[in-house]
């Protein structure tokens, strides 16, 4: 809180409310202050701080220190934010301070102290301020055509608040370079993110709402040649589809939907991998890993089924086809990709289908 108030330090009276909020006795208030100070004192001495006079009271205000300037990312943050709102600039030199902006910004403050009101509140500030000077800055990035400047800032604002809605830019910029496919991946990255962490399936509706937010996508709806291209799988399709979960979620939606029309039997496949780590067959990701190239491998002549993993142990399997299905669970349950995989003393496969 010191290092944060700088020059201006912080009052006497805020640091006991801070140190002791309940406390109602002005001299036990007091006393726990000057306790902490000590305390804090023989820290800084045993630390790799220059020599000198630290936590100094002065006017019934503490300062860090008087004999040291200090300077701190805070501070070089707050700066700026002035010269932004007060100081007259032509387009570019704002350019040039937005940008040391963002680039100064490292992300949450104080993250260890999260916890903590005062830490929280400052910390939302700041991000708060960050959003705000980046979509400035992406505004006159956009006027001039630095597209590859605006995916540099996204994706670095992405990386720092993955929650935050900046993939839908990044997609944007990639979609305007005629990069689907880096596109592609950010999509389907993000959607992993919001799924497991948030639980959501898509960012669809990120995109939605940055697309209303005034967002205008660059690439045209009728460049066919490259949505073509950027839907296309990579080398010619051989087995099963492996693909994320929220991935499998969709597609299974899809053929339950097409079997109202077609009459196409979807069956789907539960393979559960129980085992102790003192089997003797490996750790148990090998034997997951085992386990996935059996159900690729094990239908090389049959491109229409998709496997996704669900849990560490689990892996789904979906077929438009039953009775190979069926087939296929009978001849490789008696196999020895089965037995290396987990049928043991000590460790099973369990699989179910319908």
């Amino acid at each position: 809180m010191l290092l944060k108030a700088g020059e201006k330090g912080v009052e006497r009276k805020k640091l006991i409310e801070f140190l002791r909020p309940e406390e109602t006795d002005v001299m036990k208030g007091l006393n726990n202050l000057r306790q902490q100070i000590f305390l804090l004192r023989r820290v800084l001495r045993q630390s790799d701080c220059p020599e000198g006079k630290y936590i100094v009271p002065k006017d019934s205000r503490y300062y860090f220190s008087l004999e040291y300037s200090l300077e701190t990312d805070t501070g070089q943050l707050d700066q700026l934010a002035y010269r932004i709102r007060n100081e007259t600039m032509d387009e570019e030199e704002k350019k040039q301070v937005l940008l040391q902006y963002c680039q100064t910004y490292t992300g949450e403050f104080l993250p260890m102290l999260g916890g903590e009101e005062w830490v929280a509140l400052e910390s939302a500030y700041y991000q708060k301020q960050y959003f705000s000077f980046l979509s400035e800055l992406c505004t006159i990035l956009k006027k001039q055509g630095e597209i590859e400047k605006i995916l540099e800032l996204c994706t670095r604002a992405s990386e720092i608040h993955p929650y935050d809605e900046w993939q839908a830019v990044q997609i944007d910029c990639l979609m305007s370079m005629n990069r689907y496919r880096e596109a592609l991946k950010v999509y389907e990255k993000a959607t992993e993110i919001f799924y497991e962490d948030l639980g959501v399936t898509s960012i669809d509706k990120v995109m939605a709402k940055y697309r209303n937010l005034g967002g205008q996508l660059y690439y045209a709806a009728s460049a066919m040649t490259g949505i073509k291209e950027v839907l296309q799988e990579e080398g010619p399709p051989t087995g099963a589809y492996c693909c994320s979960y929220p991935s499998f979620l969709d597609l299974y939606h899809v053929m339950v939907r097409m079997t109202e029309r077609t009459g196409m039997e979807v069956t789907l496949m539960v393979c559960t991998m129980e085992s102790e780590p003192e089997s003797g067959q490996g750790p148990p990701d090998r034997k997951m890993e085992l386990l996935r190239q059996m159900l690729l491998l094990g239908a090389n002549e049959e491109n229409g089924r998709m496997i996704a993993k669900r849990l560490e142990n689990n892996w789904l399997r979906i077929s438009g086809d039953g009775k190979t299905k069926l087939q296929f669970t009978v001849q490789q349950a008696d196999g020895p990709g089965i037995r290396e995989c987990g049928n043991d003393e000590k460790g099973n496969l369990h699989y179910s289908y319908s």
